[in-house]
């Protein structure tokens, strides 16, 4: 395998429930009110919409993982801001291995405001980048055979 390329999405049933109960309630919430629509303020209104628009979000971003000759990219779309690029060169060291996503980064999404950061969406597998600068950093993978043979292929590994 020369590229690899891999798109997830946030599909847990759990979270699905969540969002779909916060979106009814807000919902509800907001035409339960016997006031006019016209009455409403501009804040009010754009705070009770806040809630759906990021519930419905959450099932529109989709996590992007691509590994070729040059290195390892990840992105959240449609956030381009999120792109991380490593280098081969860059790297130490590159692995899968499975992980604790709650207990060692609080979860999933964007994870880790200090160190160790990590991008993951769902499961418990990913690949553990080490930077020559000694900085980690962790992608969440559904594929994981896939991205060692990719691995392979790119990357000298002294962790097989």
């Amino acid at each position: 395998m020369r590229v690899f390329k891999e798109e997830q999405r946030f599909t847990q049933w759990w979270l699905i429930v969540i969002c779909t109960i916060v979106i009814l309630g807000i919902i509800i919430n907001f035409f339960s009110y016997e006031k006019p629509l016209e009455q409403f303020s501009t804040f009010n209104i754009v705070s009770k919409a806040i809630g759906p628009i990021i519930g419905v979000g959450i099932f529109l971003v989709k996590m992007h993982t691509k590994i070729d000759k040059y290195g390892v990219e990840v992105w959240f779309s449609p956030f381009r801001f999120t792109k991380k690029e490593f280098r081969w060169k860059e790297l130490e060291k590159v692995h899968t291995r499975k992980y604790k996503p709650v207990s060692e980064y609080g979860g999933w999404g964007i994870r880790g405001l200090s160190k160790p950061k990590a991008y993951n969406v769902k499961g418990n597998k990913g690949i553990q980048l080490k930077t020559r600068k000694g900085r980690y950093f962790l992608i969440g993978t559904q594929q994981p055979n896939k991205v060692d043979q990719v691995i392979r292929r790119y990357f000298n590994n002294s962790e097989e």
